[in-house]
């Protein structure tokens, strides 16, 4: 019995002892070296991107009115014109024998008319005097009449005479670049034979996309509840083909007002200046659109957050070197940090580093480089 006691004795010592080095061991070691970073408050952005297509708003086919045989072509290919620029000259020779045909048809039907009008004067002036039957009045009369007649469609003749003449000369109706000529000088055109040149417009310029449908309801959902939105507050940029950016601004022309039920999208188009002609028809480009008024926010480097079934969450670090555990709420990714929305002001300092080994209260030994004791 003695000497169980004894053992016993020995054993309880020995646990005390090792607890006391335990604790003295804890004592020892220094606190868990951290990196701090300072939250800052930046414009965040988050704009909503369309793969668009540029399209021109006005392009014309040239196309001969009159036929006749192409005597000038007044245009280079690919060069800017303006509206009103004379393009093509088709030989007027016959349509100005035509004009002055129906010109001496006039003259002609001019001098009946008149001589059928002093025909019925006088037949008037019989008849007043009982010399003539009212007979040979009414056909004096009638005379009269066609012969009037005669000379508007006479006038008509000659007024299209003149416009077909006038259609000779081939002349741009909108301004903008004119492509290749199709026909060469002494070709023999007409209304059938198709576009001599297509002229398309390049400043402006349109670029068409799709919103989708979840995005458009979101917008009506956001009009119904009260708050509208001014197309005037929003940015409209563009990315091109080659990776750099337009510097122009656009703005919303227009938003269809039916889903596509094929592929659940909305049609919009969106007009944009283009007066160097960098965007031209049918390229395909990026287009952002964002609010002009930009919130600021505070960003955090995306290594300070955690997760858990509550949500996201980071260390700050407070009086006498201390962390503390603070719920946040995050929107758009800003480089590599977030976005936070709600738990952060700006000016905070954050564990960025280190941040796996923590709890709530626990003392760090912080720093603003590489963590104490982290080695090289």
């Amino acid at each position: 019995m003695r000497t169980v006691i004894a053992g016993l004795i020995g054993a309880a010592t020995l646990y005390v002892g090792s607890i006391a080095f335990a604790q003295q061991a804890r004592q020892a070691m220094p606190p868990p070296a951290v990196v701090v970073e300072k939250v800052k408050v930046e414009q965040v952005s988050n704009p909503a991107r369309f793969t668009a297509r540029v399209e021109a708003i006005q392009a014309v086919d040239i196309r001969a009115r009159v036929t006749g045989f192409l005597r000038s072509v007044d245009f280079r290919d690919g060069q800017e014109v303006k509206a009103g620029d004379t393009l093509f000259e088709i030989e007027p020779d016959q349509l100005e024998a035509s004009v002055a045909s129906a010109r001496a048809q006039v003259e002609r039907a001019e001098a009946t008319r008149i001589s059928a009008e002093r025909t019925l004067a006088r037949n008037r002036d019989l008849f007043a005097r009982n010399t003539v039957s009212k007979a040979v009045l009414d056909d004096a009369q009638a005379g009269f009449d066609v012969a009037a007649a005669d000379v508007q469609v006479a006038q008509a003749a000659l007024n299209t005479a003149q416009l077909n003449l006038s259609y000779a000369s081939i002349k741009a109706p909108i301004s903008g670049s004119i492509g290749r000529a199709t026909f060469t000088v002494g070709n023999l055109v007409g209304p059938d034979t198709g576009s001599l040149a297509r002229i398309v417009g390049l400043d402006p310029v349109r670029v068409a996309f799709t919103l989708t449908e979840g995005l458009l309801v979101t917008v009506r959902q956001q009009e119904a509840g009260g708050s509208t939105v001014d197309p005037n507050a929003l940015k409209l940029s563009l990315r091109l083909a080659n990776g750099t950016d337009y510097d122009q601004p656009g703005r919303i022309e227009f938003v269809e007002n039916e889903v596509d039920p094929q592929t659940g999208t909305v049609a919009a188009r969106a007009i944009f200046p283009n007066p160097h002609h960098v965007l031209i028809p049918g390229q395909f480009v990026t287009l952002s659109v964002e609010e002009k008024n930009i919130p600021s926010l505070p960003v955090v480097p995306q290594a300070a957050v955690l997760q858990d079934r509550e949500g996201r969450f980071i260390y700050l670090l407070g009086k006498d070197n201390t962390v503390s555990q603070r719920r946040i709420d995050t929107g758009a990714r800003v480089g590599n940090g977030w976005a936070v929305t709600a738990g952060l002001n700006g000016g905070e300092q954050v564990v960025v580093q280190g941040i796996q080994r923590l709890a709530d209260g626990m003392t760090v030994q912080p720093s603003e480089g590489q963590p104490v004791g982290g080695g090289s």
